[in-house]
């Protein structure tokens, strides 16, 4: 095993002055930890240890193994201080030999993948790597002393070292409130190697920094195509449903309504959230959904998004068809999913063909459509 990540949760955060700890602040529908983990690339480790008190972990932290289950997520017990921390959660980490280990605050979700890859790099040849950034401000005590902007660093996380060399060092120290595991390293005569960090990695601290936060997070894009086709039942009297709009058409067969148009869009929304599809959610042998409305299903579909903190940016919608003219239900069709998707008309693009005579759908026996979506987190 080479790269480990300790992840260290175990403040309580009073300068937040929040009901929780700052690591678990609500980001949408994530809290802190969540959203770090949701950008990391779990490729760069083999196993991920997240140091916490136990009642936070019940509390916050139950459904987090299963959903990051790409990640080798393990827990350890926090201690009273951050460096009492470290060494509980190196010493549990023992077990599992790693050659590196990398050492982070959860308190900065917007550590990149990018600076990780540096530390993680850096440490093919030294024995320690830690990030800091240079003050660009005018600096002066409250007293009055003014400083020199070149002599003052801002030390960040993670912190990278050799894992067997940091273990011993934190075994080997006598104090036991060090403010990082870099000062712990520095004062068993360790050399630091000091990279470059990255501006964007705040710490929070505070509720400005919660704010400031909000403004910076990295956005996340997901996209999902749907795809859905049924035949014509030129045999029935009732009316042709494409995206909720009543058309003087022969309808198609189906279990539910067989609305091709909603539906393709479920499959592209449920794809973008990596979800199935349609079919797994709303079983076509199940009686509860039979002549169902397909708006039933595009309302679950916005609510899937609302809890998993999206929204949509840009729908495209193809209809593959003989008849009707498309054009002409145009704008009733994007009203409808305007109103069910809570997504501008202008973000919405319903557009058509025809398949040239060929295959069923030529010969005017089918209708299909297709569904792409964009979505980004909030």
């Amino acid at each position: 095993m080479k790269n480990a990540l300790i992840l260290l949760a175990g403040g309580v955060g009073e300068r937040l002055a929040s009901k929780e700890p700052k690591q678990f602040s609500k980001i949408g529908s994530t809290n802190l930890i969540e959203y770090f983990l949701n950008n990391l690339d779990s490729r760069l480790f083999n196993i991920i240890i997240i140091a916490t008190k136990s009642e936070f972990r019940k509390k916050y932290l139950t459904s987090i193994k299963k959903k990051f289950n790409q990640h080798n997520l393990e827990f350890s017990i926090s201690g009273s201080t951050r460096q009492i921390t470290s060494k509980k959660s190196l010493n549990f980490l023992k077990k599992y030999n790693p050659e590196n280990v990398l050492i982070h605050d959860s308190a900065r979700p917007l550590a990149s993948n990018l600076l990780i890859k540096k530390i993680i790099n850096c440490l093919d040849k030294h024995d320690s790597c830690i990030p800091f950034i240079f003050h660009n401000d005018f600096i002066k005590s409250k007293k009055g002393k003014i400083f020199n902007a070149k002599d003052i660093i801002n030390i960040q996380t993670p912190q990278g070292f050799n894992f067997k060399k940091i273990y011993k060092a934190h075994k080997s120290s006598t104090k036991i409130d060090a403010k990082d595991d870099s000062s712990v390293f520095e004062l068993q005569n360790k050399k630091l190697k000091m990279i470059r960090g990255d501006i964007i990695n705040i710490k929070i601290t505070t509720k400005n920094d919660l704010e400031y936060f909000n403004r910076l997070k990295l956005k996340e894009f997901r996209s999902g195509i749907g795809y859905d086709v049924h035949p014509i039942n030129f045999n029935s009297n009732k009316k042709l449903t494409l995206c909720g709009v009543k058309i003087s058409h022969p309808p198609l067969i189906g279990h539910s309504d067989a609305d091709v148009g909603y539906h393709a869009v479920c499959d592209s929304i449920l794809g973008s959230l990596s979800m199935k599809d349609i079919g797994f959610h709303f079983n076509n042998k199940n009686k509860k959904w039979k002549n169902s409305d397909s708006k039933i299903f595009i309302k679950f579909c916005a609510r899937k998004l609302i809890l998993a903190g999206f929204k949509i940016t840009n729908l495209d919608i193809n209809f593959i068809c003989e008849t009707p003219n498309i054009s002409k239900l145009r704008n009733l069709m994007k009203k409808n999913l305007s109103m069910l998707l809570n997504v501008s008309t202008k973000n919405i693009s319903i557009k058509a063909t025809t398949n040239e005579k060929i295959g069923f759908i030529g010969k005017g026996e089918a209708i299909a459509a297709e569904s792409i979506v964009q979505i980004t987190n909030e």
